[in-house]
């Protein structure tokens, strides 16, 4: 467990990191002098090369590639990077290209969605607004390319176990963004230019790691392979980004900042996923693929179950405080100028109490999905997903005229129905049972309900201020007291509380 243990704090402490300067990017993002509706045209256009994203880049080419990198002799996957990079490179112009030349269509595709969903007119159908939509669509296009090349450079390195540059890669991704928007606070082109230039620092990062990295523009034998993983891994992986479309899609029919408020909440729930549960079964996943490709089923069944019982651990109590602390925590991170509007508050809290509870149950299925493909089903790992997704997507539709909040308890519903399906499917291949995956879950929530209950108790006596300073107090007070009662009740049940 030493290796993994350490690579999964040098995975999560380049994890937060990033995270940290991404909310530090979200927070100037959300006070830039623009008018809300303008924000709102800016998330809508970066969902279009963010779903992409998941397809070309972090989510197939990462999980996909490293088996193949891992099973080839050292030159010989020397070779198949290089050519595998000149091919990334073709899709990515061809779809940016197409992409460039349709962008009013793809902005009225969206927006006829929202008004079919809601029957309603959308505010970015404004002219003025539409216009600057399909520009900051052509402004953000380019971020695919770049950030899919920086995936195959991190798939490459991570191949290899070397995962500390890969890691802190994407802090070079939010400086840049970050810069650009401060340069130019009030300029629509600027904004929508920052994460293409963001995604490009990030893949020049890493290149000098690569020692002397070029591309060949010839076939390999390993591709047939490398494409047949890479396109259910691109499915799995990419399904939260097409949600988060669809429900973007309707989001773009309610009033203006609706947008930017799940958006805003949306990054607090990724990054208390990315960091608690991703960034762990990422770095994981090498020892568990391996420990199942070579026979040693009951090796990997014992390090999924540990691992599977330390997450949980730290998901509850996030998710408590998500819950519980929802207010405070959104006052302190994004009301820092009169910028931040009342509506963009009131919708981004619902948001984030919406998807705290939804935290556990997805943070635990990341985990459980890299099961399946340890075991080299594949074609389980897509099944179990695209019920998830299909359960997701219809929550979205029922609920879609019910406002935020119950709009986002849609993905909660999912992810706990999901835990049931993963958690069946993958008793089949003697990986987890219902009892051990229950026995980790009661306890955990067991030890939440009251922590988040106390927090929230403490932090109303103090209100709920308006500015980002005045909310500290209340925040500190309640997760210091959550903490304190989850703590103790994890002793009293026995649950993991450190790293082995």
């Amino acid at each position: 467990m030493s290796r993994i243990v350490r690579n999964t704090f040098l995975v999560m402490a380049g994890t937060l990191s990033s995270r940290l300067l991404g909310q530090v990017r979200q927070t100037i993002l959300t006070n830039l002098p623009l008018p809300d509706t303008l924000k709102d045209a800016f998330w809508v256009a970066y969902r279009i090369p963010n779903l992409l994203r998941e397809l070309l880049a972090e989510g197939a080419i990462q999980n996909a590639l490293i088996p193949v990198l891992t099973s080839l002799p050292a030159a010989e996957a020397q070779i198949f990077a290089r050519r595998f990079g000149a091919f990334l490179l073709g899709v990515n112009l061809v779809i940016l290209g197409l992409g460039l030349v349709f962008a009013p269509q793809i902005a009225s595709a969206l927006l006829w969605l929202a008004e079919l969903s809601l029957a309603q007119a959308s505010p970015l159908r404004d002219p003025a607004v539409f216009e600057q939509l399909v520009l900051m669509i052509r402004l953000v296009m380019p971020f695919l390319l770049s950030i899919s090349m920086a995936s195959l450079f991190s798939s490459m390195l991570q191949s290899n176990e070397r995962f500390g540059l890969t890691s802190f890669s994407p802090i070079a991704f939010n400086l840049g963004s970050i810069v650009l928007m401060l340069l130019f606070p009030g300029s629509v082109v600027a904004l929508g230019l920052s994460v293409t230039l963001g995604g490009a620092l990030q893949a020049l990062v890493q290149l000098p790691a690569l020692k002397g990295y070029g591309l060949e523009f010839k076939w390999h034998p390993a591709f047939r392979l490398a494409l047949a993983r890479i396109g259910p891994f691109a499915f799995t992986t990419s399904v939260r980004q097409f949600l988060n479309l669809v429900l973007l899609s309707i989001l773009a029919a309610y009033p203006s900042a609706a947008v930017t408020g799940f958006q805003n909440g949306e990054l607090i729930f990724t990054t208390a996923l990315g960091l608690l549960a991703v960034s762990p079964a990422m770095a994981a996943f090498p020892r568990l693929s391996a420990l199942a490709g070579g026979g040693d089923l009951p090796a990997a069944r014992e390090l999924l179950r540990r691992m599977m019982a330390r997450l949980a651990v730290p998901l509850a109590f996030a998710a408590a405080m998500m819950v519980a602390l929802a207010p405070w925590v959104v006052g302190t991170l994004y009301a820092i100028t009169a910028n931040f509007s009342d509506a963009n508050r009131a919708f981004t809290t619902q948001t984030v109490t919406a998807l705290g509870l939804a935290l556990l149950p997805w943070g635990l299925n990341q985990l459980l999905l890299r099961g399946f493909y340890a075991v080299g089903q594949v074609g389980q790992a897509v099944s179990v997903t695209v019920m998830v997704a299909l359960l997701n997507t219809f929550g979205y539709w029922l609920f879609r005229e019910q406002g935020l909040f119950v709009l986002n308890l849609a993905t909660a519903i999912a992810g706990w129905l999901g835990l049931v399906i993963y958690t069946r499917r993958l008793q089949a291949f003697q990986m987890v049972t219902p009892t051990e995956v229950g026995r980790v879950v009661g306890k955990t929530v067991l030890a939440a309900l009251p922590a988040g209950w106390v927090a929230y108790t403490v932090a109303i006596q103090f209100g709920i201020p308006a500015f980002f300073w005045q909310n500290l107090l209340p925040l500190a007070a309640g997760g210091l007291a959550g903490l304190t009662v989850f703590t103790g009740l994890a002793y009293a049940l026995r649950l993991p509380l450190k790293p082995r």
